[in-house]
């Protein structure tokens, strides 16, 4: 008579759990084995995926076509020049990029920034950085407005004596009042307040953190720093069929040429394009992926072993047992079964345990690297762990348990019943 496979056997799991109960400290041994390889998978690809859309994820969202140029003082004398000149970008050079690059430009954008500038209101002062800027700055540098608005087109054509207050700044100078329309000195020049900023992304600066920054209309600043027609920073970003790489030989000699710097004299300008970073993340992510899932799948796969080793040294001192069972009667594929079972029952717990514990950590980083409310940019932006792996680890497990238990012990029913009860 076939013997049939009955899942829900009472007796089946009375004698399982008699059996993994007789061997407790190896039954943990097992699962811990198994728990702590589906653990790793789970928490190395839930911050693989992470980290996807931390930095990349930033990274991929801001105009990637695009460059930052910063002048540094000279290094190289030229036409006359001394080194160590100190120089500075001009109106002249945006009229000058703007029309050798006509029809490419999508946007050409200019900033100031300065150190150590004195804020007041009323009694409490505040020394904090000052950034001129244009509206297009919270596309380079993302922001969230609090309070109020921000600065705006009209602000610049107008020279309005008008003022972002970075969120810090605001703390400092009012408490918990609002600032909005309070009448601030920004270096000795009132102005108004008409918004209050935060910076979104910790890793993406120009000019300095808005978040401890007061910040003017671009035209206002330079009224204020008296350097009209002057920039810190320059950015282009070219509209997207024409490939930003291509113009950056012609914007450096452009500058340089105007500027009296020698052709050879690369420290005198920094040029820092956002698609070279953007290409050197995506190589790390892919090599950091790679090495992911090497690591996880090796973790997964010891523990896998460390199951069947477990398994046939069991098998091994269970051999009389199962020559007893033989001699009484059962049959092979009843013992077989129950093996399984042992095996399967251990492995599916600890399994599930292990991906209970990954998501549970993968939460708990979110909410520490977040600080709680995701407003900030960090390295890995919320780790999670998508359906697919979690149940394809876990179907690996179920098979690696099932084999784990069925190949011991379709050794053992080879030896013949009465070998089988002198074993010691």
């Amino acid at each position: 008579m076939k013997y049939k496979f009955e899942i829900f056997d009472n007796d089946l799991w009375n004698e399982i759990l008699i059996s993994i109960n007789q061997q407790k400290m190896r039954s943990l041994m097992t699962m811990f084995g198994v728990f702590w390889g589906i653990f790793m998978l789970i928490l190395l690809v839930g911050c693989g995926f992470g980290f996807d859309n931390g930095i990349i994820g930033q990274l991929t969202s801001l105009e990637s076509n695009t460059v930052f140029l910063f002048p540094n003082n000279t290094t190289e004398p030229y036409q006359g020049y001394d080194r160590d000149r100190i120089w500075m970008f001009n109106s002249d050079d945006v009229r000058s990029l703007t029309g050798k690059m006509t029809g490419r430009v999508d946007e050409l954008m200019t900033v100031n920034a300065d150190d150590g500038i004195e804020v007041r209101y009323n009694a409490i002062s505040s020394t904090n950085g000052l950034i001129g800027i244009t509206p297009e700055y919270m596309k380079v540098v993302p922001q969230r407005v609090v309070e109020g608005r921000y600065i705006n087109q009209l602000d610049v054509e107008q020279h309005r004596k008008v003022c972002l207050l970075g969120s810090q700044v605001a703390k400092v100078l009012f408490g918990d009042d609002s600032p909005l329309m309070k009448r601030v000195t920004v270096a000795g020049v009132i102005h108004t307040v008409v918004g209050v900023i935060k910076r979104t992304n910790d890793n993406i600066a120009l000019g300095g953190n808005p978040t401890e920054s007061v910040i003017l209309p671009i035209t206002t600043e330079q009224d204020v720093m008296n350097r009209r027609g002057e920039y810190n920073f320059l950015s282009i970003t070219n509209l997207p069929q024409y490939p930003i790489e291509n113009d950056e030989n012609l914007i450096v000699n452009t500058i340089k040429e105007r500027h009296h710097i020698a052709p050879t004299d690369d420290n005198a300008l920094d040029v820092f394009s956002l698609k070279a970073a953007l290409s050197s993340f995506l190589g790390l992510e892919l090599g950091l992926t790679i090495l992911i899932w090497i690591i996880g799948i090796g973790t997964l796969a010891a523990g896998l072993i460390g199951i069947t080793n477990i398994m046939i040294v069991t098998i091994k001192e269970r051999t009389q047992e199962i020559g007893i069972r033989r001699a009484l009667g059962a049959m092979p594929s009843k013992i077989i079964q129950q093996i399984m079972m042992e095996s399967l029952t251990l492995t599916l717990t600890a399994g599930i345990a292990g991906i209970v514990a990954g998501v549970w950590c993968l939460y708990a980083i979110d909410i520490f690297m977040s600080g709680g409310d995701g407003s900030s940019m960090t390295l890995i932006e919320h780790p999670m762990i998508t359906i697919i792996p979690t149940i394809s680890a876990l179907v690996i497990l179920v098979i690696g348990g099932l084999l784990a238990g069925y190949y011991p012990t379709k050794r053992a029913l080879k030896v013949k019943a009465i070998e089988a009860l002198r074993e010691e």
